[in-house]
């Protein structure tokens, strides 16, 4: 077994995301795009948009979206410590 990978810390957004289940949020974070076209059909852009969507043992919903799931995690946090 690779003693390496034992002593790896988790990366932060999994570390918040644990953080706020132990809290009592159940979480769940999902993964949309968008692809803009020009006028002759061809590709010119991709709109990636993550969502992390939360609900507490109390109730409470909510939802946040940003373009990149530690970002999205992150603004979970945040809305989540504001509450």
């Amino acid at each position: 077994m690779d003693t390496l990978a034992l002593q790896r810390r988790p990366r932060t957004p999994e570390r918040r995301r644990r953080a706020l289940e132990c809290a009592g949020w159940r979480t769940w974070l999902s993964y949309r795009e968008n692809h803009r076209r020009d006028s002759d059909g061809r590709m010119v852009a991709v709109d990636e948009r993550w969502t992390v969507e939360m609900e507490h043992r109390d109730g409470e919903a909510m939802t946040v979206e940003a373009s990149s799931p530690a970002a999205a995690w992150l603004l979970a946090w945040e809305r989540a410590l504001d509450r």
